[in-house]
């Protein structure tokens, strides 16, 4: 088990905790929100994980949260065939965008002002959304992959969206020509793609690999086997080191230059880490577990950060917090 020295246990979902988002600090502290199975959305302080509420619009599980990099919109995609944009400080609803099927992943870009989503379903589509406009059809389109899209981000500032799917693909989009620029198959579907905040690398996880891949030139930087299945990765935003999860309930600390495991914790046997997420300035990483635990584990031991004197953050009180 993770020591209490170094972690907080954020109690809250019951069901598996499959994305994270983190806001970033301009001054007033950072959030970070949850998507669970469960159908909840939670949103916690980011340096605490004390809980600020939880967003239950969601008629079946959430598989996707993103926060603008301000803190100040959230968006959410579900089981229900909804994409749902919410004021984060106010917990507000603000509006639905339905699709064919359940969607999978989405993002916000750097501003909260376009939305990108990915579907489920044997003919996925990526729909791209302008935000400040009223009209809710897509600004574009994109379509290619021939199973469920499984993740997405923006890249290259914003102006290309990389999608991974189920069909083992993982392809570059252009958002002026909605063409396909780029597209790489890999032995196994993806279990987790993030794109560095440097805008340069984009960690990539699947089966028993660990790929860096440069955005710019689409060229495999790194590719790593390990000796266990790498259900989620992250890198760290001065790009020094490098989470793993695992199957079996193990998270893996490795130092990017050399590939050394610096550190290595076990969860609970059997309880598979299927998130992983560092804060902005890379202070916290967040791990999201089978089970529903969200972790806040802390980067720099000899830093506190917030009220982190309190060893464990629990929402008993969601009911009455609930912002919505």
């Amino acid at each position: 088990m993770m020591d209490q020295e170094t972690c907080i246990y954020c109690e809250g979902h019951t069901d598996a905790v499959v994305d994270l988002s983190f806001s970033k600090d301009l001054g007033s502290g950072f959030c970070m929100a949850s998507a669970g199975l469960d159908g909840l959305v939670m949103l916690r302080h980011g340096d605490t994980g004390k809980g600020i509420g939880s967003l239950r619009k969601h008629r079946e599980a959430v598989w996707s949260v993103s926060l603008s990099e301000d803190g100040k919109m959230l968006a959410s995609g579900g089981g229900d065939c909804t994409a749902r944009v919410w004021d984060a400080i106010l917990g507000r609803h603000l509006s639905k965008f339905r699709h064919p099927e359940t969607v999978a992943c989405l993002e916000l870009d750097s501003r909260g002002h376009r939305l990108v989503t990915g579907c489920l379903g044997l003919e996925p589509v990526i729909n791209l959304f302008d935000l400040q406009s009223l009209d809710k059809t897509p600004l574009m389109s994109f379509r290619g992959h021939h199973r469920g899209v499984r993740d997405l981000t923006f890249c290259l500032e914003e102006r290309c969206v990389l999608t991974s799917s189920y069909d083992r693909h993982v392809k570059l989009w252009d958002c002026l020509s909605g063409h396909r620029t780029h597209s790489i198959v890999l032995p196994h579907h993806v279990k987790s793609m993030e794109l560095h905040q440097g805008g340069e690398i984009v960690t990539i996880s699947y089966g028993n690999s660990l790929i860096f891949l440069d955005s710019k030139q689409f060229e495999v930087l790194k590719h790593l086997k390990m000796d266990y299945k790498v259900t989620a990765a992250t890198l760290s935003p001065n790009k020094e080191i490098y989470i793993c999860g695992s199957n079996k309930g193990s998270v893996y600390k490795y130092k990017y230059a050399t590939d050394i495991i610096v550190e290595s914790y076990f969860l609970v046997e059997g309880i598979e880490v299927c998130s992983l997420k560092f804060s902005a300035a890379g202070e916290v990483c967040a791990i999201g577990a089978m089970d529903g635990t969200t972790i806040l584990w802390r980067q720099n031991k000899d830093r506190k950060y917030g009220l982190w004197n309190t060893l464990t953050s629990s929402d008993e009180d969601d009911e009455d917090d609930s912002i919505s």
